[in-house]
This record gives C-alpha cells, sequence and structure tokens, in this order.
C-alpha cells in the first residue's frame, strides 16, 4: 500500500505543469454501494474543455472514502468553474515484472467514459465540500 501511495503521489507531483494560480480547496467522497471507494482516482475535467489542453486534476479516494483534489506541482484544488468527473477504480496493483499492466476497472468504465459523464461538479471561488458522488453497478 505504501508503495501504491509514493507511486501515486508521484504521479500526482508531475500530472499538471500547467493549472495556474486561483485554485481553490475541493474535497468530497466517492462511495460504492454505500462503502468508500477505497483506491479509486476521481478526475475532473472542464465541461466543454478540450481535455488534453486542460490541466489534470484528481484526487485518490482514502480509508474513509474522502479525497481532495489536487492540480500536480501547483498545489491542492482546482480552477473555479463547471466540470465533469471521472471515477476510475483499478483492481490490484498495476505493477508486475517491472512493467504496467493495465488492470480492470471495478466500475466496468461506468463512471470513466469522459464522451458521456454521469458525474457533474461546480467549484467555486471558495473552500468546496462537494457533496459525495454515489457509485453503483
Amino acid at each position: 500500500m505504501k508503495k501504491q501511495r509514493l507511486l501515486a503521489t508521484g504521479f500526482l507531483a508531475l500530472a499538471c505543469t500547467s493549472c495556474g494560480n486561483g485554485l481553490y480547496p475541493v474535497s468530497g467522497k466517492a462511495m460504492y454501494n454505500g462503502h468508500p471507494a477505497v483506491g479509486a482516482a476521481v478526475f475532473f475535467q472542464r465541461k466543454g474543455g478540450k481535455s488534453q489542453n486542460d490541466p489534470l486534476i484528481m484526487g485518490l479516494v482514502q480509508e474513509d472514502g474522502s479525497f481532495a483534489l489536487v492540480c500536480g506541482s501547483k498545489g491542492k484544488g482546482a480552477p473555479p468553474g463547471e466540470y465533469e468527473v471521472l471515477v476510475e477504480w483499478k483492481q490490484g496493483g498495476n505493477r508486475g515484472k517491472g512493467r504496467v499492466r493495465t488492470m480492470p476497472d471495478r466500475l466496468k468504465g461506468r463512471y470513466a467514459d469522459p464522451a458521456h459523464p454521469l458525474l457533474h461538479a461546480t467549484v467555486k471561488a471558495e473552500s468546496n465540500n462537494l457533496p459525495p458522488f454515489e457509485l453503483t453497478d
């Protein structure tokens, strides 16, 4: 678990180099059938934005179901605006014999399709504590 957290922290630190100033704290919870979706990755992408031009904003779900968004090395939070929320929950570790393996999504891609996002959120220019995202089969 420590290796996964270290890798995730490193990924978050390198993931976003263009978030810019004006980040506001964003926290929330992701629950799966009433239980914390521990280890799931929660991604925010600007509504109507072109994902290849937008910064990567994400958080990892903790033991209690909570997550806090990070915009890479620019810090915690996200710029204000309307977002489509994607969630991907990989099973098991992601490394085997020195190679990255593609692990199946426990949610079967239901919440990870950028063309048909099921979740949405608004980030305001203030501290944001979002309502829980309730994930189901």
